[in-house]
Order: C-alpha cells, then sequence, then structure tokens
C-alpha cells in the first residue's frame, strides 16, 4: 500500500532536516523508495532519537530541534491515521471485489475471474489463481495483469513449457498450506523459494501470497504483486479476500450441487406421477370389466384389456400410449391431450417420451408416420 504523495514529501523533508542537524550518516534507506511500514519504522527511529536528545539540547538549534521533534510526532499520527484509513478502505474494497464475485452465480466464472476482481478492487496489478490437485500438482487456473490482457494465456503457456509444478518442491507454496497462512516474498527475482522462473519472466520483485480455504481444506492459492514494494496491508488485504472467496466459492458449488439435484428430483416426480397415473387408470379398467362380465347374462364379453393384439403397433405400446397416439395422430397439442383425459400435462409428455423411446422416433411426426403405416397393415 502506498503513502500518499504529500505524506511522503512531509516525511522526506522532516528526516532530511533531522539528519542535518544530527550530522553526517548513512541513511538506512532512501525516503522515496520506502514503502508504507519502512516509512514508519523511520520516523519512529528518528522521533525515539529526538525525544531522548531534546531534554538535555542546549545547543545553537535548540528551537529548531523542539519545532522539528514536534513534526515527527504530528508525522507519527499522520502515517498511523493513513494506516488505519488504508486499512478500513482495504476492508471496504475487499467485500466490493467478492459483491462482485458472488454476483455471477458461475463456479467457472468465478474460478476465472478472480485475479481480475484482486486487481480491480484491491490496488494489485497482477494477480495469478493457482489449483492444487491431486497427487500435489499445482496449475495455473487463472491470471491478470492490468497492462496485458492477454498475461493470462501467457502464463497457460509459460508454465505449460515447465515441468510439472508440485507443491512438495515449492518451499513458499508448501508453507502457506502447511501453516494455512499468507506471507510475504519480498525479493521474488533473486528468493531461491520463489517460482524464479515466473518470476523473473514477469519482473515480479515482491508479491504476497494467500491460501484458498473452503471447507478448511487447501485447494489453492493467490499470488498478487503491487508492482512496487509489497507490504503487510498488501498481504492481509489479500489474506481477507482469499478467506473470503473461499466461502464464495463453496457456497456457489453447494447451489449448483442443490439446484442439479432438485432438478433431478423433479423429474423423478414427474416420472413417478406418469407410473402412478397408468396403473390407477388401468386398475378403474380391470375393474369395469370384471362388472361388466358380471352383468353379462348371456354370450362373450369381449374388453379391449383381454383382446389379443391385431397389429404391430398394439403389441408395441400399451393402451394409454394408443390412446395418446392417436390423438397426436390428430395433431392434438400436450396440453389438449391432457385436457381431453383428465392428467397433467407432465404426464402427457412423459408418456410421449415413451413412445418416441418405443417407436425410435425422433420426434412426434416421425412416430406419427410410423404409427399410421403400421396402422394401415
Amino acid at each position: 500500500m502506498e503513502v500518499a504523495a504529500a505524506t511522503q514529501e512531509r516525511v522526506a523533508a522532516a528526516l532530511v532536516k533531522l539528519w542535518d542537524l544530527l550530522g553526517p550518516r548513512d541513511l538506512p534507506l532512501e525516503v522515496e523508495q520506502a514503502d508504507a511500514i519502512a516509512l514508519e519504522e523511520l520516523v519512529e527511529d528518528a522521533f525515539g532519537e529526538l525525544s531522548r536528545m531534546v531534554p538535555t539540547y542546549t545547543g545553537p538549534n535548540a528551537t529548531e530541534v523542539a519545532a522539528l521533534a514536534l513534526e515527527l510526532a504530528d508525522v507519527r499520527v499522520l502515517l498511523a491515521g493513513e494506516r488505519t484509513a488504508r486499512g478500513i478502505d482495504g476492508v471496504l474494497q475487499v467485500q466490493r471485489a467478492l459483491a462482485h464475485l458472488r454476483a455471477i452465480g458461475s463456479t467457472e466464472q468465478m474460478l476465472m475471474r478472480a485475479p481480475e476482481a484482486v486487481c480491480t478492487y484491491l490496488g494489485f496489478k497482477m494477480a495469478i489463481l493457482w489449483r492444487v490437485e491431486e497427487e500435489g500438482v499445482v496449475v495455473p487456473v487463472s491470471a491478470h495483469y492490468v497492462a496485458d490482457p492477454d498475461y493470462h494465456a501467457k502464463v497457460q503457456h509459460f508454465c505449460g513449457k515447465l515441468a510439472p509444478l508440485r507443491l512438495g518442491a515449492m518451499v513458499l507454496e508448501n508453507d502457506i498450506v502447511r501453516r494455512r497462512a499468507p506471507l510475504i516474498v519480498h525479493d521474488a527475482l533473486n528468493d531461491p523459494r520463489a517460482i524464479r522462473a515466473l518470476t523473473r519472466a514477469s519482473n515480479i520483485r515482491s508479491y504476497v501470497a494467500a491460501p484458498v480455504m473452503p471447507e478448511g481444506r487447501v485447494i489453492g492459492f493467490l499470488h498478487a504483486s503491487t508492482l512496487a514494494v509489497d507490504d503487510i496491508l498488501d498481504r492481509d488485504v489479500l489474506w481477507a479476500f482469499a478467506e473470503g472467496y473461499g466461502y464464495a466459492l463453496e457456497r456457489t458449488i453447494l447451489l449448483r450441487r442443490l439446484h442439479d439435484q432438485g432438478e433431478r428430483i423433479r423429474e423423478l416426480v414427474v416420472s413417478t406421477e406418469a407410473v402412478l397415473t397408468e396403473i390407477r387408470e388401468a386398475g378403474l379398467q380391470i375393474s369395469t370389466a370384471s362388472a361388466g362380465l358380471e352383468a353379462a347374462e348371456s354370450g362373450p364379453v369381449r374388453s379391449a384389456m383381454f383382446s389379443a393384439p391385431d397389429s404391430r403397433i398394439h403389441q408395441l405400446l400399451t393402451r394409454r400410449e394408443l390412446e395418446i397416439m392417436e390423438l397426436l395422430a390428430h395433431g392434438e397439442t400436450n396440453r389438449q391431450i391432457a385436457g381431453r383425459m383428465v392428467v397433467s400435462e407432465g404426464t402427457v409428455k412423459s408418456h410421449v417420451s415413451q413412445i418416441l423411446r418405443k417407436m425410435r422416433a425422433a420426434n412426434r411426426a416421425e412416430a406419427v408416420s410410423k404409427y399410421m403405416r403400421l396402422t394401415s397393415q
């Protein structure tokens, strides 16, 4: 996280004035190159040294020393306020990034667009989402770089040329998984524990990394860099995002599973309804036929339930399916058939599906054509 330019200039002026008062010395770090954390440390050291000096200082610059002490005290408060403000803003941006991803509603899109959200909302310039597969193989899922729209394809191509990355051989990432905690890599170009082939290809000097852990199990991790000096606030913001992202991803996966399960249950209910309707109607016809036999005083009673099939179509379809097939042949819709037979439209659809399957027809027109041909024989 960067300090406001005006604050950085004020800190630099105060420190230069202090170093002029104290005499020549080796500066621990150029102020212009310091990140927020390093800048606060410089100010703390300077303020501590000046505070010890003020009570006993009687030199010609006593007034200037006292004024400088007040200036450094103000700068300390200013830096602390900016750090708090950056932390609060970071939390708000994490919430916005997660809300953006949750609104997508697709697991695949949440995976592909996570690095883009990290850069868009959290102030990073580059981000990569990695997946930990079975047997510890690590692969890049998606990547984003604000200055290069083809960065994702380049990362995929670059990693494809490397030997398979295995978690056991990746010291830093393995440590992330083991500790379930984020980290900062300060010298990515030279740190032997980093993926130096990739960091050098991307010219990434430092980055932060955090694990993605839905259900408490590490399934991947995020790398992100400001392409400047990444600090503790950057690490903590990415860590907060990774935690929320893991829960959001888990929620989206569960909702998809519930939806798919609901569809299967709905299909089962429709199929069961069709079977029950056929059984119930068959029972009513058996009763009617039995009543007719008992009421007859002479001569055999002929019932369709017990008549021998008179064509191939009667061997192929049930009585109920024959009735529906006849109505289909007259051009009636599922809704019209349902109204005639006093059943649900879903039941009719189930019967029609069975008819098409039995007659090996691709559609209703082909089924009607085969039906007319068979009944005319």
